[in-house]
């Protein structure tokens, strides 16, 4: 079963045995506010990492007039999300590949 989860950018293709969000053992859905990076069942399409994208540069212009610390670690969440957009873009296959 497909949950979309657009805090996350991301569509989970929920399998309990794999998530990394540690669901109940008679879970039927996944936690969805505990989305992990690295998760087996986390699926992006091409949306989503334009989103990813378009999140970085808003991040990048919160951290341009954040200063010391809390800047750095902005821009460092910006970049984040332009490499999970980056690998995306890299590993992205047409469903029709994957049937």
């Amino acid at each position: 079963m497909l949950f979309d989860n657009p805090d996350a950018m991301l569509i989970c293709a929920f399998k309990r045995d794999n998530a990394l969000c540690e669901p109940d053992p008679d879970a039927t859905a996944p936690r969805q506010y505990d989305c992990r990076p690295g998760c087996g069942n986390a699926v992006r399409t091409d949306t989503h990492a334009r989103q990813l994208l378009a999140r970085a540069d808003e991040i990048d212009q919160l951290a341009a007039s954040t200063p010391g610390p809390l800047g750095k670690r902005l821009r460092i969440n910006a970049n984040k999300l332009r490499a999970t957009a980056d690998t995306h873009d890299a590993t992205a296959q047409p469903a029709e590949a994957i049937a």
